[in-house]
């Protein structure tokens, strides 16, 4: 997946604060840090339902039988899932996941910042760690 200029130097911010307030560079007062964590989870649920909404987009019907109907039909799927013949990542489904992209990697950085993202990324492991042991 590729990102357009502007988000990929959003993530690239981002991914700069997440390392500097892993290396100790970048912290803040945990209340604010966790505020903003929960914030971004909140606009993640949104995005995830935002992405979830467009893929519904894939398939459109109600525009009739004229060709000139037809054509516009074509132009919103391909917009909200499909893109274009130039550009197969230019869709709404692709652009909302490059938010989402952005956003988990700032809600890393305010964890990293507040010195809980160990404890996050250890969590992860432990339930992954656990389900690969019930599998097994």
């Amino acid at each position: 997946m590729t990102m357009t200029g502007d988000m990929q130097g959003h993530l690239k911010t981002w991914q700069n604060f997440k390392d500097q307030a892993i290396n100790g560079e970048f912290t803040m007062d945990h209340e604010i840090g966790a505020a903003l964590r929960d914030r971004c989870n909140t606009l993640l649920v949104a995005l995830d339902q935002m992405k979830i909404d467009a893929q519904n987009l894939q398939y459109l019907s109600g525009y009739g039988g004229l060709p000139s109907a037809q054509d516009l039909q074509s132009k919103f799927q391909k917009k909200a899932t499909g893109g274009a013949d130039h550009d197969p990542d230019d869709n709404a489904v692709h652009r909302i996941q490059q938010h989402i992209e952005v956003v988990k990697t700032m809600r890393d950085a305010y964890l990293a910042a507040i010195g809980e993202l160990q404890n996050t990324d250890q969590n992860a492991g432990n339930q992954m760690g656990t389900q690969t042991e019930q599998v097994n």
